[in-house]
């Protein structure tokens, strides 16, 4: 573990060196930088910014929330040098990436998952995979469904994994995950759909144990969110997050993305709920 942390450090330092050498002043740790970051990815994000400003003065960074679509367009139209994603690039904007010969980079972050939720009265406590696509499909309709709009990463993971691509039917689409949490709140026999690190300091409202998997004797095995069903994959609705780099030398966005990498910016990530991804760090239940 020690031997991760030093490599972090090490590469920080290095990055130092080639910065002082380099006539154009840029640096991994100095300047302003404006950091588009996923919705559902805000709050852990920003603890990592809090901090990585704490160690280096020098740097201010500015986070921009977005959805997945629109924070991977401004990465590629090179409006944006950093964003921090819920989904890897499709096949479209891949191949956009390749016809325009961008330098981008790509680096796993962490484990994070979409969650359902009610409200903190309802009776509910469990629902399968099965029943979450009944109720998208609109084959049941004892719950209202509300998911964050098409453009957002929950959307369009619903649709890609769930719905074999099609579209999302019996769904009341709101502006946000905010939104979402407070429909949930206010609307009786209602879903939503939100990222789980969205869930920070959240009151009023339940987290749905998540069923799949059905053993040899008949019975659903049923998951929490918890960070380590999220290392695993066993929760259901895992997602791996992706940082993209889109910046000609060593700037700022390629510090804080290594800051994001590092064992340090991995413990920030376990503290916020989510699993670690680059590097190992003991979970804490």
């Amino acid at each position: 573990m020690k031997d991760l942390t030093k490599i972090s450090f090490l590469f920080l330092f290095f990055i130092l060196i080639f910065t002082a050498c380099n006539e154009r002043q840029i640096s991994p740790i100095k300047g302003s930088l404006k950091c588009y970051v996923d919705e559902s990815l805000y709050n852990v994000v920003k603890a990592a910014r809090d901090t990585f400003v704490v160690h280096y003065p020098g740097s201010s960074i500015e986070l921009v929330s977005v959805k997945a679509r629109e924070g991977i367009a401004a990465v590629l139209n090179q409006e944006a040098k950093i964003f921090i994603s819920t989904r890897e690039l499709n096949a479209e904007e891949k191949s956009f990436s390749e016809k325009s010969k961008l330098d981008l980079h790509h680096f796993n972050f962490c484990y994070d998952a979409i969650v359902p939720i009610v409200s903190e009265n309802d009776s509910k406590f469990q629902i399968t995979v099965q029943e979450i696509k009944n109720l998208i499909f609109g084959q049941t309709k004892n719950y209202k469904v509300y998911v964050p709009e098409h453009n957002s990463g929950i959307y369009e993971y619903l649709k890609e994994n769930l719905l074999d691509k099609k579209e999302l039917q019996n769904i009341t689409a709101v502006k946000s995950e905010e939104e979402v949490i407070s429909k949930i709140k206010t609307t009786k026999k209602s879903i939503g759909f939100i990222g789980v690190n969205s869930l920070n300091d959240v009151k009023g409202i339940k987290v749905l144990e998540l069923g799949s998997k059905i053993r040899s004797d008949g019975e659903v095995l049923y998951y929490k969110p918890y960070a380590a069903y999220l290392i695993t994959q066993n929760y259901p609705f895992t997602r791996t997050t992706t940082i993209y780099l889109n910046e000609i030398g060593v700037g700022l966005a390629s510090g804080f993305a290594t800051f994001l990498t590092s064992f340090e910016g991995q413990k920030i990530v376990a503290k916020n709920n989510l699993g670690p991804a680059t590097v190992p760090v003991k979970m804490v239940n």
